[in-house]
This record gives C-alpha cells, sequence and structure tokens, in this order.
C-alpha cells in the first residue's frame, strides 16, 4: 500500500470521488476552491491511495498550534471507499499522519467526527485515539462573502 500526495490535478479529481462520499454536497467547483484556499492559507496537504489509478482512500491534514493542544496535526478527512472499508487502509492513512506529526515535532494529533458516525467512532477506537473533547457548531446566515463558491 503506497500513500501518494496529491500534486495534480487529475490525482485530485480521483480524490475528490472518494471525498464526496464523505461530504455529499460538495461540489466539484467548492472543493477545488476549497482545498486552493487551504493549501495556500494552512498548507493542507491530501494524499491518497491508489488501486490501479483508482483512488480508494484519502486523507487531508495540516499542521494547527493553539493554546490547548500547541503544535499538533488535525486530520480534516478520512475516507475510505464503501467497498474498500476494512481493509486497513484507513489504519495505513492514520499511521501516515502520525509519522508526519513526529517529523514535524507536534505534540499530537487531533481529529473530529461526527457524534452520530458510530461506525467512524469505533474506527477511531479501535486504533488508539481517545474522544477528549465535544465539538459545538453554528451555522451563519446564508452571506453573499462566505466561501462557498
Amino acid at each position: 500500500m503506497e500513500i501518494i500526495e496529491i500534486k495534480t490535478d487529475e490525482a485530485l479529481e480521483r480524490c475528490y470521488l472518494v471525498l464526496k462520499e464523505l461530504r455529499e454536497d460538495l461540489s466539484f467547483q467548492n472543493f477545488t476552491y476549497l482545498y486552493q484556499e487551504a493549501k495556500k492559507r494552512d498548507d493542507y496537504r491530501l494524499v491518497g491511495i491508489f488501486q490501479d489509478g483508482k483512488c480508494v482512500a484519502v486523507m487531508g491534514f495540516r499542521i494547527l498550534y493553539d493554546f490547548v493542544h500547541g503544535k499538533h496535526l488535525y486530520v480534516d478527512d478520512l475516507v475510505v471507499t464503501k467497498e474498500k472499508r476494512s481493509s486497513g487502509m484507513g489504519a495505513e492513512l492514520l499511521c501516515y499522519a502520525e509519522t508526519e506529526a513526529a517529523h514535524h515535532q507536534c505534540q499530537g494529533l487531533r481529529l473530529c467526527t461526527g457524534i452520530d458516525r458510530k461506525e467512524a467512532r469505533r474506527f477511531y477506537d479501535r486504533n488508539g485515539w481517545e474522544p477528549k473533547a465535544l465539538a459545538y457548531k453554528k451555522r451563519l446566515k446564508e452571506n453573499p462573502s462566505s466561501l462557498r463558491v
């Protein structure tokens, strides 16, 4: 299993098809816009696992700094295609994230998942992650200057 950092438009398009399994409402136009902005502003990186030229798993992450966690690697997205789940690819991506965090001298790693995503929570539990917080979120009314394109 080889994990490849996404650097071409073609690979990015293949990753979008996998990410869309988790982010169903995400258009390709919005995906490319948000990817470019996150990469430019936060050094967001996207990696994927490919089999026979098809992307079957993807993970997006960035290095963050804050007073609670210090310097840490934040996993924004981790998706394995439905037909490839339970094949060890998600665990491989988490190992990759740990290696990157160590390489960047981070104090730890962090991610969020939905309260209703029981399978994802069991996956993270099996892989040594501990639930530590409850995230709150509030949407603003439609805003013409929002990031959506």
